[in-house]
């Protein structure tokens, strides 16, 4: 920012929630090949999760099992050691702290403490955990890292050169706009962050290879394309989200600064993709979300 560097076409930046597509796909390739079973018990994968034996991973995919998200339960504490932060501001000592050791045994541990925020299928409701936990199952089944798999099942195959897993590989820093220093945004950085549940980084060029695989049902057999777009409890799909314009399907994604947008219509074969490098207040985005929406049932 300070050196008026331009974002352009090919400029990465963190895609945040938007990675859980990528997850929700690798599940669901592994599922196909037998390599795992979405309709097990969490319990074959994790069994350290003190609720493992009532999950299933088709429940962790569709938001429906109850896990509580993780990312709450550290805001909590985080909000209360920085007051009047923005969430943006808060995610990166979060994350960060996070990433000092064993990440994936911190969030375990964490969750372990508490109960589940309801009866598993009893409704739908948005948790990280559920993803973040998927990256690691993912891992382990694929006896490679999450950033591997999604290279070679994913990235390389499409021709995505700049997409990777790891916040740190964005070009673009990211940005606060809420906590202004002599009018100038405050810088967050690009972190560390590599979980299945937000730790992508890609360009608009490379999303839009992506929105064209989309578009044309490609990485995945006809099957899975049918389960990742089959909604629970009108809430999610795997890696789907229902846009607010009607007929249209989403999921945004927010990582530090970072934000992205990716919005699709099957049936007029249309992708809208937006990536933002700063955060702004939540009235700003709201605003920005009505104005997209309106634009989207436009066309």
């Amino acid at each position: 920012f300070a050196k008026q560097v331009p974002f352009t076409l090919n400029t990465t930046s963190g895609l945040g929630s938007l990675s859980k597509q990528f997850t929700a796909d690798s599940v669901l390739l592994l599922n196909a090949a037998g390599a795992l079973n979405i309709d097990a018990p969490l319990s074959d994968y994790l069994p350290e999760y003190r609720y493992a034996t009532q999950i299933t991973l088709r429940q962790m995919l569709h938001m429906a099992s109850g896990i509580p998200d993780y990312t709450e339960l550290l805001l909590v504490d985080y909000a209360k050691k920085i007051p009047n932060a923005s969430e943006s501001h808060l995610s990166y000592p979060l994350l960060k702290d996070l990433n000092h050791g064993d990440a994936f045994q911190k969030v375990v541990d964490l969750l372990n403490q508490h109960p589940l925020d309801f009866a598993p299928d009893e409704k739908g409701a948005y948790s990280n955990s559920n993803y973040f936990l998927l990256g690691h199952i993912i891992a382990e089944v694929a006896e490679m890292p999450l950033g591997d798999y999604l290279q070679q099942h994913f990235f390389q195959p499409l021709g995505m050169t700049k997409t990777r897993l790891g916040t740190k590989f964005s070009e673009a820093n990211s940005y606060d706009d809420l906590d202004f220093t002599h009018g100038k945004p405050v810088a967050l950085g690009r972190g560390d962050y590599n979980g299945g549940d937000g730790g992508v980084v890609s360009s608009l060029a490379d999303l839009a290879t992506w929105a064209q695989a989309t578009l044309r049902r490609q990485v995945l057999p006809d099957s899975a394309w049918v389960e990742a777009l089959t909604f629970t409890h009108d809430f999610y799909g795997m890696g789907w989200m229902k846009s607010k314009t009607r007929g249209w399907l989403a999921h945004n994604g927010h990582v530090f600064g970072y934000w992205a947008y990716f919005d699709v219509s099957f049936e007029k074969q249309l992708v809208h993709i937006t990536l933002n490098n700063m955060s702004s207040g939540t009235e700003a985005r709201k605003a920005w979300h009505r104005e997209m929406a309106d634009w989207l049932g436009s066309l």
